[in-house]
């Protein structure tokens, strides 16, 4: 019987990238990043997003299991990069995603883990009701964005209107949390991770504080990498049931050399990854 061992939710994105007077289109988002983490690992993914005639999902994802939701237009976003830092503006936003426009196959059991990530809060409540038996990681960044009238894109810096008791991980950025708030998310979810860029990572796990470094790099593009982080952690934790601390080392790892060329093409394979342990 077919199965998927991961299944992530969430819009993949054309994005339109401007670094150092340079400029650059790819194709974005988390579940982009996360799927292809995924099948870079060896591991079936399927993906739930958003897709257009012009953005055919089937077109970017050729090695995932796809189940578009068709609408007329998908998601552009543009990323401005200057000394490191990064500016966002939403060119173009499809409709919500909509837990009726699912076809997932009665034949298929459910997902061994759903990764709800969604790139501008295009998930509907209604989809973390799926699946009770999975296990469910949250990647909050898209839940905390604010957008203005012109499209450009903030981070409310605010605790998400989410029951947290529903997922196994919460994996957040530095950039976007505050610290205490991170704590009180950890009062109702076992796991919870802070990705902190070229300082590695944190995680709370069962209240117990616990800082992870990472290796140095040179950085070329640094889009998706929280999202790298964020799905390593999942598969070797949750999926290759590593523990915590290796688990944590290998998504710094993979975060890093992710950086060092544009979009997904560093994203290493699991050999890659796994050769480059040194702790």
């Amino acid at each position: 019987m077919d199965s998927i061992d991961i299944l992530t939710i969430g819009n993949i994105t054309e994005d339109k990238i401007f670094k150092e007077g340079k400029f650059f289109s790819s194709v974005g988002g988390p579940s982009f990043y996360a799927a292809r983490a995924c099948i870079r690992y060896g591991i079936r993914v399927g993906v739930i997003s958003a897709s257009s005639d012009e953005f055919n999902l089937n077109d970017y994802m050729t090695e995932a299991i796809v189940f578009p939701q068709n609408r007329k237009s998908h998601a552009v976003f543009e990323n401005h990069y200057s000394d490191n830092l990064r500016t966002q503006k939403v060119i173009n936003f499809p409709l919500n995603l909509n837990v009726n426009d699912l076809n997932y196959p009665p034949n298929y059991p459910p997902p061994k883990l759903v990764f709800y990530c969604p790139v501008l809060d295009e998930i509907t409540d209604e989809f973390l009701d799926l699946f009770p038996s999975s296990i469910k990681v949250g990647n909050l960044q898209g839940w905390m964005r604010n957008l203005d009238s012109r499209g450009n894109v903030s981070i409310k810096r605010k605790i998400p209107d989410l029951d947290f008791s529903v997922f196994d991980a919460v994996i957040m950025s530095d950039c976007d949390m505050d610290y205490d708030k991170a704590l009180e998310i950890a009062e109702t979810c076992k796991i919870v991770c802070i990705t902190k860029g070229k300082e590695g990572s944190t995680l709370i796990v069962n209240n117990e504080v616990k800082n992870y470094k990472t290796i140095k790099v040179k950085n070329i593009d640094e889009t998706g990498a929280g999202d790298i982080w964020a799905i390593t952690f999942s598969v070797f934790h949750f999926i290759f049931e590593k523990k915590i601390d290796e688990s944590a080392m290998f998504a710094n790892t993979a975060a890093s050399i992710s950086i060092q060329g544009l979009s997904d093409s560093q994203i290493p394979t699991l050999n890659k990854l796994l050769d480059s342990k040194k702790w």
